[in-house]
């Protein structure tokens, strides 16, 4: 794994192309969606593919929306709180973060066959939806920290300078900013010592997700196949700030060299289209089970993105006869970067199943297949040559992903209590290498009180991947790698009514 990712950024280094997020990595960022947008949903491990009658399995089996025997409107808003922990060159540091959004509204309309009509139609409900999920969070902040003697960052800026010249207009500009920065010399080699030791600090904030616009309809034939389909209209929004600290700990005051801050900035925003199709087939009064397909999102993206550098070089300006002595530099390119692009998500297929215990509760459960080694981007002509070795990255990266959910409700009258887990295999080819893998503990309580309802659930995930300090580009530099612990917890409180009781 290591081989493949150093591959694709070496790319990089050596194609001086507006081409800073578009990698394998940003890929599955965009096509790893997840389910369980509703309380319900979320309390049950995501699962929702044959159980019907939830705001979620539009997104996940369109077929659920034949349960629906009334219209009704609901609304979700959840609370995220993460506790991460990075782990680089054998120290251990935490960090947190909160935030409030929305991550389901919606309202469904439902018209049933009764009395005469009832006996005399096949199609015994019809129904149509439109809403909103949340498919993915990217609101994140992560923290890691270590000694290093064995590499500087100023050795990355180095080699693309040697590669790619020092022009602002390269994206990303780390040549430029090396030299700008006078941590390179005028023959594109680094100054900075690390043998006695580099302090790195690496802290990664993220912010956006993904938004699914649902247009759903649906129906009931016989009492015995729901079928159903949704078009889903996702928006996309990612802003991720990085800031890659390195300090001179060696105790020595003059060998050129104090500290580089780096930062980048990078915000995407895109719109993309999918179509989901789903079947779910009544066995008997106690079993449903549920298939679903969905399309790949072909989705259309704009990456803006903008550097920096702050620098502190002790005496070198004034020991090469720099006329500025200062020993603080700081240097940005003129102008931001901007690169427009198109990606094809992941194909997806979902097998799932519900056991109705009588009065008493359920249980449910889903198996989902992902081809994540099918996504593929597309990019204007100049950049074919890129465009066909990401591809290539991404088929010798990843692999089919297994996940699987599985949910249990019990219920005492209108008092409903539910518990879910969830497994989401790794999407990478080398999963002992950057892991990937997920789990997902969760628990939840219901209320019904007439045409009022109520839903609380809690999640707790944990997941863990692996982070390069910054990107392997130099054969002679060792790749730094990190392993990023995530924990990540969701709050979410559903409000609904339903019409025409």
């Amino acid at each position: 794994m290591q081989k493949i990712i150093s591959g694709i950024f070496g790319l990089v280094l050596l194609s001086p192309l507006a081409a800073f997020a578009q990698n394998e990595i940003d890929a599955l960022r965009y096509g790893q969606v997840t389910t369980g947008a509703t309380a319900l949903s979320l309390s049950l491990g995501g699962a929702g593919g044959s159980m019907g009658g939830d705001f979620s399995s539009l997104s996940i089996n369109p077929a659920g929306i034949g349960v629906y025997r009334t219209s009704e409107i609901m609304f979700t808003p959840t609370l995220r709180f993460n506790g991460n922990k990075g782990t680089y060159l054998g120290t251990d540091n935490t960090d947190d973060n909160t935030k409030f959004n929305v991550s389901n509204f919606g309202i469904v309309f439902a018209k049933s066959a009764a009395g005469r009509e009832y006996g005399r139609s096949d199609w015994k409900s019809f129904s149509l939806a439109i809403g909103y999920n949340r498919v993915a969070d990217f609101n994140d902040r992560v923290t890691y920290t270590g000694r290093n003697n064995e590499s500087s960052i100023a050795e990355i800026f180095a080699a693309d300078a040697r590669s790619n010249g020092v022009s602002d207009q390269n994206v990303p500009p780390l040549g430029f900013l090396g030299y700008q920065g006078f941590v390179i010399d005028d023959n594109y080699n680094s100054i900075v010592p690390y043998t006695d030791g580099l302090q790195q600090t690496k802290t990664i904030r993220s912010n956006g997700g993904i938004g699914e616009w649902v247009f759903s309809v649906g129906g009931n034939y016989r009492e015995k196949l729901l079928l159903g389909a949704t078009l889903g209209l996702q928006s996309y929004k990612y802003e991720r700030d990085i800031n890659f600290l390195e300090e001179d700990i060696s105790g020595k005051t003059n060998n050129h060299f104090d500290y580089i801050s780096y930062n980048e900035y990078l915000s995407t925003t895109g719109f993309g289209v999918n179509l989901k199709l789903g079947a779910i087939y009544v066995v008997n009064d106690m079993l449903k089970i549920g298939l679903a397909a969905h399309t790949p999102t072909w989705a259309s993206f704009t990456d803006m993105g903008d550097y920096n550098i702050e620098t502190n070089t002790e005496t070198y300006k004034a020991d090469i006869g720099y006329q500025d002595t200062n020993p603080e530099t700081f240097a940005q390119p003129e102008y931001t970067s901007q690169f427009n692009y198109n990606l094809r998500t992941p194909w997806r297929a979902v097998l799932s199943s519900t056991l109705t215990l009588g009065r008493n509760g359920m249980i449910t459960a889903d198996y989902e297949y992902v081809d994540y080694a099918s996504m593929r981007y597309s990019m204007e002509s100049q950049y074919g040559d890129y465009e066909r070795a990401v591809n290539n990255a991404i088929k010798d990266a990843f692999r089919a992903g297994h996940n699987f959910r599985i949910g249990a409700e019990g219920r005492m009258k209108n008092l409903m209590g539910r518990l879910g887990f969830a497994y989401y295999t790794s999407p990478f080819r080398e999963a002992a290498a950057f892991d990937g893998q997920r789990v997902d503990l969760s628990a939840g309580i219901g209320a019904r009180f007439g045409a009022f309802f109520m839903d609380l659930a809690y999640v707790h995930s944990i997941y863990k991947v692996g982070d390069y300090a910054y990107p392997a580009l130099a054969s002679d530099v060792p790749p730094m790698v990190a392993s990023l612990n995530y924990g990540r917890n969701i709050v979410a409180l559903t409000l609904g009514f339903k019409l025409g009781r």
